[in-house]
């Protein structure tokens, strides 16, 4: 399935210009992601692109992908593009947000900063009530479903995390 973008400008046949790297094979992507040169990164400035026109065009949603940083959308897709290098980019692209677009922030959520090791990471405050509320019914987590990022918060998901054969962080990583 597709994102369900608007299409807003089409010729009369339905098709329209994929500029830049949405244009090009599964394989450029996956050849770029092993090398991490100027591809790969033209790439990722192309999926933030793609992933902003979304979030604009696109019913009910603020933010398609409300968790996910595009290191990990581009891991994604690599993965789906080595095994699909024929595939051209924008199909890979449109398939991950389709997959995605049923977990989409629906409306506009304040950001929480989080302290890491690594530094400050912001996540939508919906985003961490949601985490609140599925650790609660996996009986990881009892506290408060506040949208809070607390140190039991910590701990349910470093316990999520080793459960599901993970590193366990405790951060949403």
């Amino acid at each position: 399935g597709s994102c369900a973008t608007q299409a807003l400008a089409l010729d009369a046949k339905g098709d329209f210009a994929i500029d830049g790297g949405g244009g090009r094979q599964c394989s450029a992507i996956s050849e770029a992601a092993k090398k991490k040169n100027t591809d790969y990164f033209l790439f990722g400035g192309w999926v933030e692109g793609y992933v902003s026109a979304t979030n604009q065009y696109a019913k009910d949603t603020y933010d398609i992908t409300p968790w996910q940083t595009t290191e990990l959308l581009l891991a994604a897709l690599g993965q789906y593009c080595e095994k699909n290098p024929k595939q051209p980019f924008i199909v890979a692209v449109n398939s991950m947000l389709g997959v995605l677009q049923p977990g989409r922030l629906q409306a506009k959520s304040e950001l929480v900063m989080i302290q890491t090791d690594k530094g400050g990471v912001a996540l939508y405050k919906a985003v961490i009530e949601a985490m609140q509320r599925k650790l609660a019914e996996d009986k990881l987590y009892a506290g408060p479903k506040d949208g809070a990022f607390s140190p039991a918060l910590k701990d349910a998901l470093r316990d999520f995390q080793v459960r599901s054969k993970l590193l366990a962080t405790g951060f949403p990583d």
